[in-house]
């Protein structure tokens, strides 16, 4: 009894924190909503105001019709690197993950190894080598160049979580299912990929969250008005040499901010479930 009062005044100790902490990581958030529906005024007031005197959607109406509508291909640029960038992760990094967990591979044991070291590898430190590659098979400007980019560094930590995820698969399952004479790649895809959703909606939130936040690797290899992404082209739409426009930055942001939460709330159930996947046998 004694045990049972207190995990309940733990819990609602934790429980009050909480709900006196969370404003707090949510004011930048509405800081943010706040500004996108200002009007110039409002904004470069002082001092700050949180309320708008007047609300106003002029943000929203005016970037997607400043420069050409560009805003809406840049938009189109990101979701097609995205979903391109997911599938071949998912895919790749199931693959992967399913041999080097259930196959009498040799080494797989140093391959996973040296798959853990390249997430070691600053990401920084293979920009360069990267460009000059992409420069001389004159990928440069490409979405076929940005989706190998975003594939190179995401694939080790996919591999690595999906490998985790089949490893709590029991291996009896697959020797049943070899047994009634199932191929290898019937055993994969119809009976053990279905078993690990939770690590397959893991790796797409990560990937596509990875892919649609860049901004550093698209300025990079696609610095055409045409290739620019979601990120890119609202910075250079935004900030100009003259100053920035915040309503513009603002409201861009809280656009851009979207498709990703309804990513996150369709998956969020598999989601903790495939992190912890495989850390208890």
């Amino acid at each position: 009894m004694g045990n049972f009062v207190a995990n309940l005044k733990e819990g609602k100790s934790k429980f009050v924190l909480n709900i006196v902490v969370a404003p707090l990581f949510l004011l930048p958030f509405l800081w943010v909503v706040s500004t996108s529906l200002k009007k110039a005024s409002d904004i470069t007031s002082y001092p700050p105001k949180w309320i708008p005197s007047e609300f106003t959607l002029e943000n929203y109406s005016e970037i997607f019709h400043i420069e050409g509508g560009s805003f809406l291909l840049f938009i189109t640029n990101s979701v097609i690197l995205t979903v391109c960038t997911v599938i071949v992760v998912i895919l790749v990094g199931a693959l992967a993950g399913y041999g080097i967990s259930k196959l009498n591979i040799p080494f797989k044991n140093v391959i996973m190894t040296l798959i853990l070291i390249t997430l070691m590898i600053p990401f920084h430190g293979l920009l360069i080598p990267l460009f000059s590659i992409m420069k001389d098979l004159n990928l440069m400007n490409t979405h076929l160049a940005l989706v190998l980019v975003y594939v190179t560094f995401q694939l080790p930590f996919s591999v690595f979580m999906l490998k985790n995820s089949f490893d709590s698969l029991p291996s009896s399952l697959r020797e049943a299912a070899m047994i009634d004479g199932s191929s290898e790649f019937q055993n994969f895809f119809k009976i053990s990929l279905p078993l690990v959703w939770p690590g397959l909606a893991t790796v797409a939130i990560f990937s596509a969250y990875t892919t649609w936040n860049d901004f550093l690797i698209a300025l990079v290899f696609a610095n055409s008005q045409d290739m620019r992404t979601l990120n890119v082209g609202l910075t250079n739409m935004a900030i100009g040499q003259y100053g920035t426009d915040w309503g513009l930055l603002s409201a861009g942001a809280i656009i851009s901010f979207i498709p990703i939460i309804i990513l996150f709330l369709f998956l969020q159930k598999y989601f903790i479930s495939g992190l912890t996947s495989g850390a208890v046998k």
